[in-house]
């Protein structure tokens, strides 16, 4: 057999045809002027925002880390993805020329492999802010995450390599293991924040976020102990077939009816015609310390007030839990999984050609480990990455500041679960109305990779990337990510009446290592 099939490269490509759940965005989302970006990252950041209305368009982004393949292509992978190769590396038909096994080294270790991706496009949505103490926000995305994780590494090699390489990959590792799954979720989420305490200098809101989800496409394979080896193909000489001795594996897919017949009717919306529907939620709390708040108060019609387009905290401290909440799929129009046990069979490309796109994947699978009535799964559930988000922001002069931010996964990829990356981020930034420039630098890919970003908005605009350096080929890239898009902001009106300074009083706030000095 000239190449086994590989699954978990499969998995990628299917997921609702973007080429590669979005991560972060973090050169905006910690802005004061973030609106939309910053309810995904904690719903309580809606109310007492700068913008009286900002209506988001439309945006993009998208990422991919893993641990085994090195780009070594002498042009970037930004450059691939966006068809902006040039024309000395493309064929007679214009075709980019990409030599598999001379641009992506194997990084060989020892160590199991992974590989994370995903895409997030944000579709129209508008936070809308009621008066000082309450807001609203409504909005809409489709959300597609794609991940292989706990791979052995002999595992990963057979899948990328098949048995034709120059030295044919025995394994080593018994209890060999591969552990995959995509999902494609739309998202319709409505949020509401209110000012929770606002005495002088102690400031403290909320905010919870309730998702509707409906599931386009969901994937996985989850095998433990596979116990395999390489046989003799009677048809190739000088080639091999692969004997699966043993296995235990669970595996599932929604068939391409999930999505092709996709619509915004109620029973769609309702679960009764999607492959798979649920609820989630986040729930967010942010506290403020404002030692210098007197400077924005002011007194209309006989009543103090605070400048609505001032930001006013020395530290923020924003807290939150996201994604909490899962997907059922049990529509057997669309929905077909199983769970067993096998050995003694021999895994053949041949079976995954007889049907094209996802059937040919599910047929290739039961013809291969000879699916049984008897070893399907009526259903199965999803869990949504939940991840605890935690930040402190700093002011440190005017317009310029400093966040700290650790965004810690809950749900583990050894399931059929929608997983998300673990990073810790710091990331200076200059923030003004109508621009801004972040530079985040991050330990990304659950804290194993270092990444350095630039992210900016220039009015209406929005766009960056939080790992830059492959755009530009730099380092050997082992991932990338970007991202764009596009908003409407109206902003708060500022007091009518001269502002009026009164005398500061220096306290400390319930962070107490923190304070400000009297100016």
């Amino acid at each position: 057999m000239k190449r086994v099939l590989p699954i978990f490269l499969i998995l990628l490509s299917i997921s609702s045809g973007v080429r590669v759940q979005a991560q972060f965005l973090l050169g905006q989302s910690s802005s004061n002027y973030a609106g939309v970006h910053g309810v995904y990252l904690n719903p309580a950041t809606a109310a007492d925002s700068r913008y009286k209305v900002q209506i988001h368009l439309a945006g993009f982004e998208s990422y991919f880390y893993n641990n085994y393949l090195v780009w070594q292509a002498p042009y970037s992978p930004f450059r691939m993805l966006t068809n902006t190769v040039p024309s000395r590396y493309r064929g007679p038909n214009n075709g980019i020329i990409f030599r598999d096994q001379e641009y992506l080294r194997e990084k060989l270790n020892g160590r199991d492999k992974h590989v994370r991706a995903g895409a997030e496009v944000r579709g129209p949505g508008v936070l809308f802010t009621i008066n000082d103490n309450n807001a609203i926000s409504i909005n809409s995305r489709l959300r597609v995450g794609v991940a292989a994780t706990d791979v052995s590494e002999s595992v990963a090699r057979l899948l990328k390599n098949g048995t034709v390489v120059e030295d044919r990959i025995q394994p080593q590792d018994f209890g060999s293991r591969l552990n995959a799954n995509s999902n494609a979720l739309v998202e319709f989420s409505g949020t509401y924040a209110r000012v929770l305490l606002d005495d002088e200098e102690e400031f403290v809101k909320v905010g919870i976020t309730a998702k509707r989800l409906i599931s386009l496409q969901q994937a996985h394979i989850l095998a433990n102990n596979i116990d395999y080896e390489y046989v003799a193909d009677p048809n190739a000489p000088t080639g091999a077939n692969v004997l699966i001795n043993s296995l235990s594996a669970r595996y599932g897919m929604t068939n391409e009816g999930a999505y092709s017949n996709a619509s915004f009717s109620p029973a769609w919306l309702l679960g009764k015609a999607s492959a798979g529907s649920g609820w989630g939620a986040d729930l967010g709390l942010v506290y403020e310390y404002r030692p210098d708040v007197r400077k924005y108060s002011y007194r209309e019609n006989g009543k103090m007030k605070k400048d609505a387009t001032k930001n006013k905290y020395l530290y923020r401290v924003s807290v939150a839990l996201l994604d909490i909440g899962r997907v059922a799929y049990k529509n057997p129009n669309y929905v077909e999984a199983y769970q067993l046990q096998r050995s003694g069979l021999t895994l053949n490309e041949s079976s995954f050609r007889q049907s094209p796109g996802l059937e040919g994947v599910m047929d290739g699978l039961n013809n291969t480990l000879v699916a049984a009535p008897e070893d399907q799964i009526a259903a199965y559930r999803t869990l949504l990455p939940t991840r605890l988000q935690a930040s402190i922001d700093y002011l440190v002069k005017d317009k310029v500041y400093v966040n700290a931010m650790i965004m810690q996964g809950f749900v583990s990829n050894r399931n059929t679960n929608f997983t998300m990356p673990s990073v810790l981020a710091i990331t200076p930034r200059y923030e003004a109305k109508w621009f801004e420039v972040a530079v985040p630098l991050s330990l990304t890919d659950n804290y194993s990779r270092l990444a350095m970003g630039i992210g900016a908005r220039l009015g209406i605009l929005y766009l960056g990337s939080d790992n830059i350096l492959p755009t530009f080929n730099i380092g050997n890239p082992k991932g990338m990510e970007f991202h764009f898009g596009i908003q409407v902001p109206i902003y708060r009106k500022p007091p009518e009446s001269q502002l009026k300074c009164y005398p500061e009083t220096q306290k400390r706030g319930i962070f107490g290592f923190l304070k400000k000095k009297s100016r």
